[in-house]
């Protein structure tokens, strides 16, 4: 703790939805004697947004804190409630950030809303200053905020995107999505998938893959920034891809917990993270996809492709906070065979939703990019 120190229609969605999700793996300790805050603290514990924070009440005040800090390690984020701001509590403040890690974010809960008071605690390094009894929302935007500065970008957009199956065009639509929002909007983006071997993103950017996705997982937990660096390749100043698929064809290609981690860490910095899932294993994808921003989904006019579409589709609604993400659909490889495509208001009816996105197929074109990239 530092105290004293038809396309772009797919891509606007994903950019104007609103930010929700997981908040990052994290440690919080709370200090305070108060009920309702400790109440308040209890039930965010139960909230679906917490579900990778632990969470626990260490003591009563700034004084326990600094005897419990003064014997441990400190987490993520401190959250201190006190009735007294004067100098003397400043002074302990500082005392406390000496204990603490310097990764450690603060929160204080004070008993007045006094604007030079905020001013000066955020000033010498805390992170928020909040006035009791507390809001819910309130509290939880804080709480994600300090983590955001800690852990990495919270407001970073996770793009997942699913294919009903193999061949409905979940890779093409992935890396078509990239180079628009990359190069169209000049939104710094970069585009990953999860398939190890099974990848085929290198090949529509027109290079040969040049790790796995293991090494690029073993590179964030040995925090290695030059070995990761050297597994993404940068296609324009905005559109990046982390060039894996060297692995063995009959291997798994990463647990998902590293995986995760890997998430975690091109979170913090890129903007926006594009993850094709075609291939992938089915924990990944279900990981990636509790956790996205927003997801796309991707299938034909089939109606066995639709059919499974509809399975996903009630599957991402069994997952925590998917009030706060409505899929994009695209209805990809219309136009094929007219007489027997499924028309998009069947479409929508079968899939009970109001809309979708139709890409027509351009078989010259899909070859094209399928060879050369």
């Amino acid at each position: 703790m530092d105290t004293v120190k038809g396309q772009n229609k797919a891509i606007s969605t994903a950019t104007n939805h609103k930010t929700g999700g997981l908040l990052p793996p994290a440690k919080i300790h709370l200090f305070s004697d108060d009920l309702e805050t400790l109440n308040l603290f209890h039930a965010l514990g139960e909230d679906w947004r917490f579900g990778r924070v632990s969470m626990g009440i260490r003591g009563d005040n700034l004084d326990q804190a600094i005897e419990h800090y003064a014997r441990r390690k400190s987490p993520t984020l401190v959250i201190i409630q006190t009735e007294d701001t004067g100098a003397e509590f400043e002074k302990k403040l500082s005392n406390l950030a000496e204990l603490c890690d310097e990764n450690t974010a603060a929160i204080v809960i004070g008993p007045v809303n006094d604007v030079q008071l905020y001013r000066h605690l955020t000033g010498i390094g805390i992170s928020d200053y909040l006035v009791a009894p507390l809001e819910s929302e309130n509290f939880i935007q804080a709480i994600a905020s300090s983590l955001q500065n800690i852990v990495g970008a919270v407001d970073s957009h996770l793009m997942t995107i699913i294919g009903a199956k193999g061949g409905v065009g979940t890779t093409s639509i992935a890396a078509m999505m990239a180079d628009l929002l990359g190069n169209h909007f000049k939104a710094k983006t970069l585009i990953i998938d999860a398939a190890g071997a099974k990848s085929t993103l290198w090949n529509h950017f027109g290079f040969s893959p040049a790790g796995t996705l293991i090494e690029a997982a073993r590179s964030v937990v040995d925090n290695d920034k030059d070995a990761l660096n050297r597994l993404i390749v940068k296609k324009s100043d905005t559109l990046h891809i982390l060039n894996t698929g060297t692995e063995n064809i009959l291997d798994n290609p990463v647990a998902t917990q590293a995986y995760e981690m890997l998430l975690d860490h091109v979170l913090a910095i890129y903007p926006y993270v594009i993850l094709d899932t075609s291939n992938a294993p089915v924990q990944i994808t279900r990981m990636a996809a509790n956790r996205s921003h927003s997801i796309t989904v991707v299938t034909t006019p089939r109606v066995g492709d639709l059919s499974i579409t509809k399975m996903i589709l009630k599957s991402l609604r069994d997952l925590p906070g998917a009030e706060t993400r409505t899929p994009t659909i695209i209805l990809n490889k219309t136009n094929t065979t007219k007489s027997f495509d499924i028309s998009n208001k069947d479409a929508c009816e079968l899939l009970d939703v109001e809309s979708l996105i139709t890409l027509p197929l351009d078989n010259d074109l899909f070859s094209k990019a399928e060879n050369n990239g």
